[in-house]
């Protein structure tokens, strides 16, 4: 069995309890004595004995956490297992049967990547792609950009920190070439942020990938409807709950979402998931997908295209 498999075969041992009570031990309702439900979702039962669980409103089910991260909160399935991977599972003491015994995974420590003396081809790649430069200069000022090498290859470095500044996840995109791939032992519940200026914005709008949302920062710069800090900017890292969850933990001043995804069959999935959940929530939700191309670096170099021409 290849190592991936193998991932996946340790990822399908952990239930739904032990991920809910890990990430979110606040969701878990007790609907009856051997049944849960969770609070974002009624009509979803969970049966700790079995480790069925299953969604009567959307006709979806399955027995593991796995099946629950794709077919419930719509991750994509490599996060999924990537995700469940990393985590320890806590005591699950919601169970009233002995479950068989979970592989306990060794989580690798989170290191960045050692950062270069200068960003030269990260600057030129992100200029490249149509980031401006002021949006960039933010960035590599406030510590969530810079640029390494590996190899004979110079990648963008993209880094999430917690509420007190330390950095928690890193994402690499390559300057050259397609390589891309989270840094090993980044918590993904902490995205890829540019702040608002005001402590006091009530107002996000969330991205798949760090890049678009340095986009939609670019475009709110460049048609000056008003201050490019006036939202805050998240990026997930791919199609993930966990960032938005974290997020809004810690900005509970945030009332109005912007859904930003891609304009793909993913992307759009995701977006009726997540806009649901955070409506029943009291969020007031936007669903704003890029008006020209796949996501929003196509239209903001779409964008460019057509100032440029007017011009």
């Amino acid at each position: 069995m290849g190592k991936y498999q193998k991932n996946i075969e340790a990822a399908r041992r952990i239930s739904v309890v032990q991920y809910l009570e890990t990430y979110h031990p606040g969701e878990l309702v007790r609907k009856t004595d051997k049944e849960y439900c969770t609070k974002t979702h009624s009509s979803l039962v969970i049966t700790p004995a079995n480790g069925l669980f299953h969604w009567f409103s959307q006709s979806k089910g399955g027995n593991n956490a796995l099946d629950y991260l794709v077919k419930v909160e719509g991750m994509d399935f490599v996060s999924a297992v990537r995700l469940l991977n990393e985590m320890t599972p806590m005591p699950v003491s919601v169970q009233t049967v002995k479950a068989a015994p979970v592989q306990q995974q060794t989580s690798r420590p989170f290191v960045l990547p050692p950062a270069d003396r200068n960003t030269e081809a990260a600057t030129a790649y992100l200029l490249h792609r149509g980031i401006s430069p002021k949006v960039l200069r933010y960035c590599v000022n406030s510590g969530i950009l810079y640029q390494t090498t590996r190899g004979n290859y110079r990648n963008c470095v993209f880094v999430g920190k917690d509420e007190n500044g330390v950095p928690r996840s890193a994402f690499q995109r390559g300057c050259q070439g397609s390589f891309r791939g989270d840094v090993a032992g980044s918590q993904k519940q902490y995205g890829f942020l540019i702040p608002a200026e005001s402590e006091n914005c009530d107002t996000v709008e969330i991205y798949e990938a760090p890049i678009d949302a340095m986009s939609g920062a670019t475009l709110r710069q460049y048609k000056h409807d008003s201050p490019w800090r006036s939202v805050h900017y998240l990026a997930l890292g791919g199609l993930n709950h966990q960032p938005i969850d974290y997020f809004l933990q810690q900005h509970p001043e945030v009332k109005r979402v912007s859904l930003c995804f891609d304009r793909d069959d993913p992307g759009r999935n995701f977006t009726k998931i997540v806009a649901k959940r955070l409506a029943e929530r009291g969020y007031i939700v936007q669903d704003t997908p890029p008006a020209i191309g796949k996501d929003y670096n196509d239209y903001l170099l779409a964008a460019r295209r057509l100032i440029s021409m007017e011009r």
